[in-house]
């Protein structure tokens, strides 16, 4: 049993125990940085799966909950498990900062299969720096890790996973994980095959086809468990397809599909990559095979991002827009880093390496790093400077000390000190990334405010409304009510016709979704989240019975002071900020 835990035997696995007891404590930090939430943004969209599971009676009336809504279906059965652990939330809060906590520790592994433990380290305690700073994030509004678990976390952890046995060269303990990644969201699915694919063949013919039967294989069969979905979100007519493409592209996302609204954010992106392949590029050959996987896997990935960024710009194709490429930007930006900080940490230690590093590849590098600076001076880049200014500073501190000691050390009375701080210079550079990494951290938590929704037990006019709805209304009514307010069915558990953002996937779908905001606003033809505002601000008592007839609805909620136009209607309940009036 020992032998299976500690192959290696049990004195050199305690030896390693303070390295990962660090390593663990910078991914915690890390962690920790995302806070504790639950009930925002996408999960309100993305957990009513979850809340149904909890109990079957509740949105049994809505039409997002009880259809468009489930493109997710295995991700419903973990959203279960988290509510079940705390209805209030507690579980879905844990759960993504362990999730940042295992995805930030594969990047650490990852830094084991690369260079020596000793360099490992530093170089993770930088990088947990960049990767708080960054908060993950890339083109697109793409990130590795959000401040709310959703099924692209859990995918985006499962991958990072997925990447350390793959550079080691075990295909299916990577393919697995790799296909429980797709599982939890296609588009993950298709963009692992597509990648992973293109690697294998890159890698060469020699048991090409063993590589890949392990490697693709559990994504094969997810492929198959999701076929159903994803067959239904092609399915459509020629006309249905290109409206469904225009609202989902042009009016519901473009900050997700059309390029040239978020043009500014490549620049950072290719940044970080000037500066990682600039001067980590000598880890991508050789090292026993590791690197050059590594390497295959970093161009295949570019290949994709930078490819289908060309067929949506200079040539505009919908189909590679709706594969959504960009969703693998933050982990190729992560992987440059990773190099950037293996190769600052590796010089500090031993300034020998700057040899290695061609002089064309420092110059991209030191060329992405002014980049960065000024964008972030211009404010078109993110607050990396102190970081930035660690990976070249550091290096070059210990570039000078090593210089200096070389002189010094052949001064008899200095000889032996000097020689006894080079065999242990990990060491000093390690009090230097913690000591950058404790500057980092502080200089973060003051500029920038964590989410928390959980920890601060937040109270207001939209919570107390819900309270009141879970205690005075059938689990089956159907509510009329603000298209903004995103919350409505997670936290109030009841149905509505329609929000903005509980959008499906599906043609159809997406059709009839854009059709009942029409209703809901009275805006035909809207192009935008502000004119359904300022639509439903203007309800009247007409329109509020075309959706009373069509929709079978049974209240409305409007804003305080709104219900004098609506006067004909009862008001049953209201606070500070809502009124509910009863239409039956």
């Amino acid at each position: 049993m020992l032998k299976r835990l500690f192959p290696d035997g049990v004195v050199p696995a305690l030896k390693k125990l303070p390295s990962f007891l660090v390593a663990l404590a910078a991914s915690v930090a890390f962690g920790v940085s995302y806070g504790f939430n639950y009930g925002s943004d996408n999960q309100t969209a993305y957990f009513l799966g979850a809340l149904r599971l909890t109990d079957k009676a509740l949105l049994t009336r809505d039409w997002y909950a009880m259809g468009p809504g489930n493109y997710h279906p295995i991700f419903a059965y973990l959203g279960y498990l988290m509510l079940a652990f705390s209805h209030a939330g507690w579980g879905v809060g844990v759960a993504m900062v362990l999730t940042a906590v295992v995805g930030a520790m594969c990047m650490y592994q990852l830094l084991l299969e690369l260079v020596e433990p000793e360099v490992a380290l530093p170089a993770f305690v930088l990088l947990a720096c960049l990767m708080t700073l960054t908060r993950t994030s890339s083109v697109a509004s793409s990130y590795v890790f959000s401040w709310i678990i959703q099924p692209s976390t859990v995918s985006a952890m499962l991958l990072l996973i997925a990447i350390p046995p793959f550079v080691k060269g075990k295909w299916l303990a990577s393919g697995v994980w790799l296909g429980l990644a797709g599982l939890l969201h296609a588009n993950f699915l298709v963009l692992g095959i597509a990648t992973f694919g293109l690697t294998h063949l890159l890698l060469g013919r020699k048991d090409l086809v063993r590589r890949l039967a392990y490697q693709l294989g559990p994504s094969l069969v997810a492929g198959l468990i999701l076929a159903p979905l994803m067959l239904r979100s092609t399915s459509s007519s020629a006309a249905d397809a290109a409206r469904a493409q225009d609202i989902l592209f042009n009016i519901r996302s473009p900050h997700h599909y059309a390029p040239k609204t978020y043009e500014h954010a490549f620049f950072p992106f290719a940044a970080w990559q000037m500066i990682g392949f600039g001067v980590g590029g000598w880890l991508l050959r050789g090292r026993g095979g590791r690197g050059t996987r590594l390497g295959m896997l970093v161009l295949s990935m570019a290949v994709a991002v930078w490819t289908g960024t060309l067929l949506t710009t200079v040539v505009y194709i919908p189909r590679v827009a709706q594969v959504f490429v960009w969703r693998y930007a933050p982990f190729l930006e992560l992987l440059a880093q990773v190099l950037a900080c293996a190769t600052a940490a590796q010089i500090a230690i031993n300034p020998s390496c700057v040899k290695r590093i061609p002089r064309g590849g420092l110059a991209l590098s030191l060329g992405g790093a002014l980049l960065l600076m000024m964008l972030e001076s211009n404010h078109g880049g993110r607050a990396v400077t102190p970081i930035v200014a660690a990976l070249v500073l550091l290096p070059v501190a210990f570039l000078l000390i090593a210089a200096a000691g070389y002189g010094l050390a052949r001064v008899k009375v200095l000889a032996r000190p000097f020689a006894a701080a080079g065999r242990n210079g990990h060491f000093f550079v390690l009090a230097a990334a913690l000591v950058t990494g404790g500057l980092v951290g502080s200089s973060f938590l003051k500029a920038h405010p964590i989410h928390a929704n959980l920890a601060t037990s937040g109270s207001g006019g939209e919570l107390e409304l819900y309270a009141w709805m879970h205690a005075n209304t059938p689990k089956d009514a159907i509510f009329i009510s603000p298209p903004g307010m995103e919350r409505f069915r997670l936290l109030g558990e009841r149905a509505i016709i329609a929000d903005w953002k509980g959008s499906p996937i599906a043609p159809g779908d997406l059709l009839e979704w854009y059709r009942r905001l029409e209703d809901v606003s009275g805006r035909k033809g809207f192009r935008g989240a502000g004119e359904l505002s300022s639509g439903y601000d203007g309800l009247d008592q007409a329109r509020l019975e075309m959706l009373k007839e069509r929709y079978k609805a049974s209240f409305a909620v409007v804003g305080r002071g709104r219900a004098g136009a609506l006067a004909a209607y009862k008001t049953v309940y209201q606070n500070g900020q809502y009124q509910v009036l009863a239409l039956d």
